[in-house]
């Protein structure tokens, strides 16, 4: 059996406000991701063997333990709300500014895994740190929402999710969660 999982940070608390009024100013009667249910995703793993999911949650709470000066608590600024991916506009993104130290993290989840040999689907593109708040459905006639942000958040922890594809928004369950210290 296998599970749809990715490594991800939740949004704080503190920017659900701030989201909200980006609902207001935009068009509240877009099909919003419930708050619950934001984060910026790291890496997406894929479908993962279930006999697996204990050694990444062991590879997780190592790396933590082995490369701490990079498991901080992460001060990222969101500088835009935008339609994404850059070029396209099949949603509408927070466009997080990109930080080194979040990249490194990325890599070392990436090296670690392959050192364990455990498969994941690893991504062509560059990594684009973002938070995706709608799925749009019609691309037609789409008024421009491009707004400068400049938002600093402090992200304090990072989780294993497991997805659940249900409707009308895929379903989130936290199965490991790493504080940043």
């Amino acid at each position: 059996m296998k599970k749809r999982l990715f490594i991800g940070i939740p949004i704080t608390k503190g920017l659900y406000q701030k989201i909200s009024s980006l609902e207001e100013s935009i068009d509240k009667r877009l099909n919003w991701i419930p708050l619950k249910n934001l984060h910026m995703t790291i890496l997406f793993l894929g479908n993962i063997d279930i006999n697996e999911i204990p050694e990444i949650v062991n590879m997780m709470d190592e790396v933590k333990t082995k490369y701490k000066d990079y498991f901080k608590k992460l001060n990222l600024k969101i500088k835009k709300v935008d339609y994404g991916p850059p070029g396209r506009k099949n949603m509408i993104w927070l466009y997080v500014e990109k930080n080194e130290n979040l990249e490194k993290i990325k890599k070392i989840f990436e090296e670690e895994l392959e050192n364990r040999k455990i498969y994941f689907q690893r991504e062509e593109r560059d990594f684009l740190p973002h938070i995706n708040l709608i799925r749009l459905k019609n691309r037609k006639n789409l008024k421009d929402i491009k707004k400068e942000l400049n938002w600093n958040v402090i992200f304090t922890e990072i989780n294993l999710y497991e997805s659940h594809l249900k409707k009308p928004f895929v379903e989130y369950e936290i199965i490991k969660t790493l504080q940043l210290i």
